[in-house]
C-alpha cells in the first residue's frame, strides 16, 4: 500500500475531523498532551491520520500558530512514512494483535527516546488485542510517563476491556459532515448523480475511495439501468447480460455487497415512485426516473411489492456463503417471471 505523504495525511485529518485536530494541535501546544487516549469511530472517520497529525504536530519542527504540524519538514516527513525511530505503530499480525506484539512495544516503552524527550506509539484496530495482549499492555498503560503517549484506535470502544477503556481519554470520533462528503466527492469530480448515489450506500470515506475509483460505481450504475431496463420489458435478455456486462465489474466481496445494495436501493426507488410520488433528486437513481416513472405506472401494487420481497429474501443468502453469480440469476429470474 502506497504510504500517505505528510500533507496528505494534515490534509485527511483536517477534512474529516477539523475540530478534533485543531483542538489537539492546541493540546500539543499548551504541552498538555495525556498519557494514554482512546480514539473511538467507525472506520473512514479519520482516526488514523488524527493520530498522526498528533505525532507530527509534537515533533514538528515548525509548527503553525496553532500548533499543528507543518507537514513539510524533516521530522514530519519521517512520521508519515512510518520511519521516525521515537513514532511507532502498531497494527495486527493477521486477525488480531498477539501478545509478543505487546511485548516488543513494551520494550520499546522502556526505552528512553532517540531524539527527543517524547515517544508516541499508535496502536490500530486495538480491539483486536488477544485478552493476553490487553492484559500485558494495561500494565504499561497503568504505569504512566511524561514522556510516553499511546493512542489506541477501535470502531467501538465497548469493545476494548473496562480497564483499558478506564485508564485512557475517551475521544468518540463523530461521522463525517454530508456536506463534507459532497465536497470530498466533488474535489475528485465524481458526478452530482453519482455523489447521490454513493452517499445512499455509504458514509465511510475509505469505502467512498473504492467506490469512485476507476469510475467503478458510474460503471456500474450503467449496467443496473441497463438491466433493469431489460427486466421492465420481461426481456429474457436480462439473464445473459448479468453474465457478460455486471459480474465482470465484480471483483470482491465489498463489490458484491454494493452491487446488492444498489439493487435494492434501484426497486427503492420504483417502489418511492410508485407509493409515495417521490421526484428525481429524492431517489438513488434519479437521473433515469422517466425509466422508473415508466415502470411503476406498468407494474401493479402486487408486482413491485413482490419483487422487493423477492430480492430481500434472495440477498439475504449472501450471508450463507451462496454464490454470488446464481444470486443475481435467481433475482433475475424471479423479476422476469412476476413482470411476466
Amino acid at each position: 500500500m502506497e504510504t500517505k505523504t505528510a500533507p496528505r495525511i494534515i490534509e485527511t485529518a483536517l477534512q474529516k475531523q477539523p475540530e478534533l485536530a485543531r483542538h489537539f494541535g492546541a493540546v500539543v501546544q499548551a504541552g498538555e498532551l495525556s498519557h494514554a487516549y482512546l480514539f473511538s469511530g467507525a472506520t473512514g472517520r479519520g482516526k488514523l491520520a488524527v493520530s498522526q497529525l498528533v505525532a507530527m504536530s509534537l515533533f514538528c519542527a515548525h509548527p503553525d500558530p496553532a500548533g499543528l504540524a507543518c507537514g513539510h519538514c524533516n521530522e514530519c516527513d519521517r512520521i508519515a512514512n512510518g520511519e521516525h525511530p521515537d513514532v511507532l505503530t502498531l497494527k495486527p499480525d493477521g486477525q488480531s494483535i498477539k501478545i509478543d506484539q505487546v511485548r516488543q512495544l513494551k520494550r520499546e516503552f522502556s526505552k528512553s527516546a532517540v531524539e527527543g524527550k517524547q515517544k508516541v506509539f499508535i496502536i490500530d484496530a486495538a480491539d483486536t488485542m488477544t485478552v493476553a495482549a490487553a492484559n500485558s499492555l494495561l500494565k504499561v498503560i497503568e504505569e504512566p510517563t511524561a514522556t510516553v503517549t499511546a493512542i489506541l484506535l477501535t470502531t467501538d470502544y465497548h469493545h476494548m476491556l473496562p480497564t483499558i477503556r478506564s485508564r485512557t481519554q475517551l475521544v468518540e470520533f463523530p461521522p463525517i459532515q454530508a456536506a463534507e462528503l459532497i465536497r470530498y466527492l466533488q474535489a475528485q469530480q465524481v458526478s452530482a448523480t453519482d455523489i447521490t448515489l454513493a452517499l445512499k450506500i455509504t458514509n465511510d470515506t475509505d469505502e467512498l475511495d473504492q467506490l469512485v475509483t476507476d469510475h467503478w460505481l458510474s460503471k456500474m450504475k450503467q449496467q443496473l439501468e441497463t438491466w433493469f431496463t431489460w427486466l421492465k420489458q420481461g426481456d429474457a435478455q436480462a439473464f445473459p447480460f448479468i453474465q457478460t456486462n455486471v459480474l465482470p465489474l465484480v471483483k470482491d466481496r465489498f463489490s458484491q455487497n454494493v452491487t446488492i445494495t444498489m439493487i435494492c436501493l434501484l426497486f427503492q426507488d420504483l417502489f418511492d415512485v410508485k407509493f409515495r410520488a417521490l421526484p428525481a433528486p429524492k431517489l438513488a437513481f434519479g437521473d433515469v426516473y422517466d425509466l422508473l416513472k415508466s415502470a411503476a405506472d406498468q407494474l401493479s401494487d402486487e408486482q413491485i411489492v413482490s419483487m422487493i420481497n423477492d430480492i430481500l429474501t434472495t440477498a439475504q443468502q449472501q450471508q450463507v456463503n451462496v454464490g454470488f453469480q446464481s444470486i443475481l440469476e435467481v433475482i433475475t429470474l424471479q423479476c422476469l417471471a412476476t413482470i411476466n
